[in-house]
């Protein structure tokens, strides 16, 4: 016969596993509503409104050089374009012979530190001169992209981002150069290569407000990082914990077929039921099979969230700083972003619908998990007088104590925030 005690008792335990899974991935739903300077609404608006680029995100790619000045300048207020393709270049420490100009040259104070404009892997990190060296990353088309006169911060193998920093300039400016898969070099200018060499106008970052803007937006960008990286983070310690549970059922289930077969033959299940085990046998293998591609694929996004909050964490300091240097405090960026909606009915609504809607996740959620602490004691007592019995073994209490605790300080968090 079956052990329908023991399965009981997996099946009680397995509902602490269930619950803790819930709740660790509803987590990033349990904060309290965000302040005005967190609604993505407000960040938007205020991006455009003064020409504040973020290209922090793994998404996309820069169009073309006015894009990637654009990008420095994120950093970099006073980032201009000096020289452009088929430049003509004479004799100089960096060159034994005349000729033209590869690529195009953004200048920026030493130290800055320099974005890529486009993802891929660091290929080749080589010096080119006394204190500089020139970083080449290529994309999975095959083309490449050096980033040269810089200090580099990525070795080889390092994978890259739109946004990554690669390094930081080693005197004056960065040189960028372009080749395709079969390595002829490539004009990206688009439009500004007619006049490359011709300074960008003042861009927008320049102005106290903009500069605010900057700070406001990099804040958002690691803020929504790090967020990303611990929900991933969560998510593959829960799909451990979800795995665990699978396992067994699958092991549980995988014997049972067997015996419920034998059992229709002798009469004492229906067939409905055997089939219905069979079924259950089914749906775990593919759920298995799910969860095991997921946690496949966690590592190599984990890795790059890891860099993407490295990226943002190193704009965030250098954009403070900047921001600090002129007298800046983030008091009054928060004041000055309370007095933009504050000016804007349309805004204003939107900040009041965000954190009404976040107001009421957050209550629903206190709700429901406090039904399911409750739930949570009343199955943990009866464990507890099984293994004062000796009907379960020590692993399978301390497992469920541990998820109760998961619970009962979720609650405790959420209740006091």
């Amino acid at each position: 016969m079956l052990d329908w005690e023991g399965i009981m008792r997996r099946s009680l335990a397995s509902r602490f596993i269930i619950l803790a899974w819930m709740v660790w991935m509803a987590s990033p739903l349990l904060a309290a509503p965000p302040g005005t300077t967190q609604v993505p609404a407000v960040i938007d608006a205020l991006r455009t409104r003064f020409g504040v680029t973020d290209l922090s995100t793994s998404e996309g790619k820069v169009a073309d050089i006015t894009g990637l000045v654009a990008l420095q300048r994120t950093l970099c207020p006073e980032a201009v374009l000096t020289s452009g393709f088929y430049d003509w270049r004479t004799v100089s420490r960096y060159r034994r012979n005349p000729g033209l100009h590869l690529g195009y040259d953004i200048a920026m104070p030493a130290g800055t530190p320099v974005r890529a404009g486009w993802p891929g892997t660091v290929v080749s990190v080589a010096p080119w001169t006394e204190g500089e060296w020139g970083l080449t990353v290529r994309s999975a088309s095959g083309t490449e992209v050096t980033y040269g006169h810089i200090r580099p911060s990525l070795s080889a193998g390092d994978p890259v981002q739109v946004g990554t920093i690669v390094g930081t300039i080693s005197i004056d400016h960065v040189d960028v150069k372009m080749r395709d898969s079969a390595g002829n070099y490539v004009d990206f200018g688009g439009q500004a290569s007619a006049s490359a060499t011709t300074p960008f106008a003042a861009f927008a970052a320049d102005s106290r407000e903009a500069q605010m803007v900057t700070w406001l937006v990099a804040r958002n960008s690691l803020e929504t990082s790090e967020s990303e990286l611990e929900g991933r983070r969560r998510e593959k310690a829960s799909a451990a914990l979800e795995r665990r549970r699978l396992e067994s059922r699958r092991v549980e289930l995988e014997q049972a077929v067997p015996l419920m077969a034998r059992y229709v033959e002798e009469g004492l299940v229906s067939r409905a039921e055997a089939e219905k085990t069979r079924s259950d046998l089914a749906t775990t293998l593919q759920a298995l099979a799910r969860l095991k591609k997921r946690q496949k694929e966690a590592p190599e996004r984990i890795a790059e969230l890891e860099n993407q909050v490295r990226a943002a964490r190193s704009r965030l300091a250098v954009v403070e700083r900047r921001a600090r240097q002129r007298g800046i405090t983030w008091a009054e960026v928060t004041g000055f972003v309370n007095g933009v909606v504050a000016r804007d009915a349309r805004l204003r609504d939107q900040v009041l619908d965000y954190k009404r809607d976040k107001q009421e996740t957050r209550t629903r959620r206190v709700g429901e998990l406090r039904q399911e602490v409750r739930a949570g004691r009343q199955n943990l007592a009866e464990l507890e007088n099984l293994y004062e019995m000796g009907g379960l073994p020590r692993r399978e209490i301390e497992a469920a104590r541990e998820r109760q605790q998961i619970l009962e300080a979720e609650l405790k968090s959420l209740e006091g925030s």
